[in-house]
């Protein structure tokens, strides 16, 4: 969906994301070709990693990456300023562990491309990079459910504790597709199923690429279940622009960072 009122960084940050997904696409496919035309019923070629496989996951991380500081981002946006960083750096410091662990066991992968790579990472490298992965997921969810939570406590409009209501079941909506895919492939990394991890890995940048832009088009459906008026930093990822000025009375929520307004 096209949104004229977003910014430069925005419209870059989906664009990038969609050349990455589709990168990701590319690289998946010449994957499947070496393994099933050009080598078919070859087993010996199972025992190497083509290299179109450890870019995949390079690239994997590269999406995860952006689509996690995006919502770090909003999180920090719109925290008080006593406890921003307190939120956020946990959320950072698990992020950027879990795309290092990730570029780690890619690098180390294309040095030694044998399939028992990954074996030998798996305890170093594949099962951290899973652990950070959810960790992170976790904390944002928790974040952005607790700030608006806090911010629907302010009004006694039943509209607004609604659209409130309304947002936190998004925001934990899109952690929970992606938190269940991250905690499979950590489980599958602890039983030491290196066929399903590699499945699993295959997919889970679709799906983070997919909570990042279903977020962004979500914005005018949300906008539309009230007629009240919120207005002020981005509430997850949910902007609503273009709302006309309130009439009557306005309420107000103040509370270091963050601001509702709300038009009765």
């Amino acid at each position: 969906m096209h949104y004229s009122e977003d910014t430069a960084p925005m419209k870059l940050l989906v664009a990038a994301i969609c050349v990455l997904d589709t990168l990701h696409v590319s690289l998946t496919c010449h994957a499947l070709y070496y393994y099933l035309i050009i080598n078919y019923g070859v087993v010996a070629s199972l025992d190497y990693m083509v290299w179109s496989f450890q870019v995949s996951a390079m690239v994997n991380s590269f999406v995860i990456l952006a689509v996690q500081s995006f919502f770090a981002h909003k999180i920090h946006y719109f925290c008080r300023p006593q406890v921003r960083w307190l939120l956020t750096t946990p959320i950072i410091l698990f992020m950027l562990a879990h795309f290092g662990f990730g570029m780690a066991v890619a690098v180390l992968t294309f040095i030694n491309n044998n399939t028992s790579m990954l074996t030998q990472t798996w305890y170093y490298g594949v099962t951290p990079s899973a652990a950070t992965g959810a960790l992170a997921d976790i904390l944002i969810t928790v974040s952005l459910c607790v700030q608006l939570h806090g911010c629907g406590s302010c009004f006694a409009a039943p509209r607004t504790k609604r659209l409130v209501s309304t947002l936190i079941v998004y925001a934990v909506n899109r952690c929970l597709v992606t938190s269940l895919v991250v905690i499979g492939q950590l489980a599958a990394n602890v039983d030491e199923q290196p066929v399903w991890t590699m499945g699993l890995d295959f997919i889970i940048g679709k799906l983070y690429a997919n909570s990042l832009l279903a977020s962004l088009n979500a914005r005018k459906h949300v906008q539309s279940q009230g007629s009240d008026t919120i207005s002020g930093p981005n509430i997850s990822a949910i902007h609503f622009a273009d709302t006309p000025k309130p009439s009557g009375d306005v309420e107000g929520c103040r509370d270091g960072g963050r601001r509702l307004d709300v038009r009765k």
